[in-house]
């Protein structure tokens, strides 16, 4: 079956108010420092352009969001997709004790993902490593002009 893979901070939603809360490069290793980050996540704005894509494209294809966001947070992130977008959506989670990085992580996905059988159309995400790996696995990509905040803050 094919799919559309679509990252979810920085592509359907605006974390910007909670840039503040991602930790340092130093400590971006270490799951108990995104906590503060991720548990935000109820007060995101949508990104408009984000929301439109993802309900344009479900209905061509199936849209799974992979998101790095920790599995732990997946009631709040589904009371947030409920409220802005309503049902029909699938989202995959990093799982709480994992310690890749996005792209290794999302590496990771997209290989359980093929290996179960799945057509991967295309993937959409807004961090540049991430489309690089994409890139790498033969993956087509679109990359938007928005950008999660924990990309561009904590790194000095």
């Amino acid at each position: 079956m094919g799919i559309i893979l679509m990252d979810l901070d920085g592509v359907i939603c605006d974390n910007s108010h909670r840039a503040h809360l991602a930790p340092h490069e130093s400590k971006r290793h270490i799951n108990e420092a995104w906590h503060p980050f991720v548990a935000a996540c109820v007060d995101d704005e949508p990104i408009i352009a984000g929301v439109i894509m993802f309900l344009a494209l479900r209905k061509v294809d199936p849209v799974v969001i992979v998101t790095s966001r920790q599995e732990r947070f997946s009631a709040e992130t589904s009371r947030w997709f409920d409220q802005i977008i309503g049902p029909g959506y699938n989202i995959l989670y990093r799982p709480d004790d994992m310690t890749l990085t996005p792209a290794e992580y999302k590496r990771w996905r997209l290989q359980k993902l093929v290996t179960e059988g799945f057509d991967i159309h295309f993937a959409i995400d807004d961090d540049p490593a991430v489309i690089a790996m994409y890139q790498s696995e033969g993956i087509s990509t679109f990359q938007p002009g928005t950008i999660c905040s924990s990309l561009t803050t904590g790194r000095v």
